[in-house]
């Protein structure tokens, strides 16, 4: 009697597992976008993945926040669209990350594409004490589209490639051997075990979200995903150790706003060594941009000082020869906040300062005035500290410009 009891209560479980309507055109199109057969549908291990999938996103959605989904799945659809991917591989992105940038997997994957550090690399993404770009939505993405291309080139079918994306093209290789086909059927079952688990349920996973995304009432909430959107972000470019909080007080738009939007950069600052770095704004501040951004004087070298009971800024100015604006900009200090001073500002001189603080070596053609323009001091204060030295400077004439 247990028993019967036990039959009864899985037979409605047993029904929901059974599949989909093995007529639906729709669902059938998406299989095939993919490369899959359409008896796929009949799949349980699909439809009960379906089923999990539709109750979490009817009561989270598909991304991380409003504000991620309203600005990046346009670009993500935008970059697609203008690839040979389907437009449905937009949901492999919100399968890997659901559009959080910031996240870092345990294996030490990261970004929206969550590539490993290695495999970053190997795709063009730099990594180094400035950039991370496995978390630059743009380059990333494009490298995703690139290496999703080639390991479609490589084993023919876009699932296939999918899996290999998600295991490694090795394992897969290994996984078709071993099973003697390449048939999504017979790698992904489970009794067999050619895949790891998570790859198995990897590839369902971006097929029901994407069966997801193509209903009401889900699709009529993330109209964006359609690739005929205009992509809302912009590139602009900008020279070397421009600060990211600068360029939100330009825009007049939150600082974490636009962070959200560049978490490739580690220190909030573009390279200082390179001469012109992109990053990304809303595309509807370009035209702030355009008119308010103007490049710093001083830009890449900066140096951190403690600051002492009752400085001032003007006292700062002077001892590192910088303007007192220079010093405001750099840590949004305003005119009435000089005498609370945090206990750490910091102050953005030129290379030749940090490399040296009291002389100089002039180069070929250099002049005190020169010199003086260099270090933002008067050239009669440079004339004082020199007494003996002409207006033309000889290359490697030693000049001292602080005590």
């Amino acid at each position: 009697m247990r028993t019967v009891l036990l039959i009864l209560m899985l037979i409605p479980l047993m029904l929901n597992g059974v599949g989909f309507n093995l007529n639906d055109r729709n669902k059938i199109d998406i299989l095939r976008h993919f490369d899959i057969p359409a008896s796929f549908l009949s799949d349980p291990f699909l439809h009960d993945i379906y089923s999990q999938k539709k109750r979490e996103d009817a009561l989270q959605g598909f991304g991380d926040s409003p504000e991620n989904t309203n600005l990046l799945l346009p670009m993500l659809s935008s970059l697609i669209a203008q690839s040979d991917l389907p437009s449905e591989f937009l949901f492999v992105v919100l399968t890997e990350s659901q559009l959080q940038g910031e996240t870092t997997s345990s294996r030490g994957a990261a970004g929206l594409w969550q590539f490993m550090e290695s495999t970053g690399k190997l795709q063009g993404l730099q990594i180094n004490q400035y950039v991370d770009e496995r978390r630059d939505h743009v380059k990333s993405t494009r490298a995703a589209i690139a290496y999703l291309s080639s390991l479609k080139k490589q084993f023919g079918k876009w699932y296939l490639a999918l899996i290999a994306y998600n295991c490694g093209d090795g394992r897969l290789s290994r996984a078709i051997q071993k099973a003697g086909s390449s048939e999504l059927a017979v790698l992904a079952d489970p009794k067999r075990a050619y895949l790891p688990p998570e790859s198995r349920k990897y590839i369902r996973k971006i097929v029901a979200l994407s069966f997801l995304g193509s209903e009401d009432p889900f699709m009529s909430q993330y109209s964006s995903m359609s690739g005929t959107v205009e992509n809302p972000i912009v590139t602009v470019y900008l020279s070397k150790g421009e600060k990211i909080d600068r360029i939100a007080a330009v825009l007049e738009m939150p600082k974490t706003n636009l962070i959200r939007l560049n978490t490739h950069l580690k220190k909030g600052i573009t390279p200082p060594n390179e001469q012109s770095y992109p990053i990304y704004i809303p595309k509807d501040k370009l035209e702030a941009f355009q008119e308010k951004f103007h490049p710093k004087d001083i830009q890449g070298y900066f140096i951190m000082h403690r600051v002492k009971s009752g400085e001032t800024l003007d006292q700062l100015s002077k001892r590192y020869h910088v303007s007192k604006n220079s010093i405001m900009m750099e840590n949004m200090i305003g005119d009435n906040e000089d005498r609370n001073l945090d206990r750490r500002v910091k102050i953005p001189i030129t290379k030749p300062f940090l490399k040296n603080p009291r002389i100089y070596t002039a180069k070929s053609g250099e002049t005190l005035a020169s010199v003086a323009a260099l270090y933002n001091m008067p050239i009669e204060q440079l004339k004082i500290k020199n007494p003996f030295a002409s207006n033309v400077l000889k290359e490697g004439e030693v000049i001292k410009v602080a005590d």
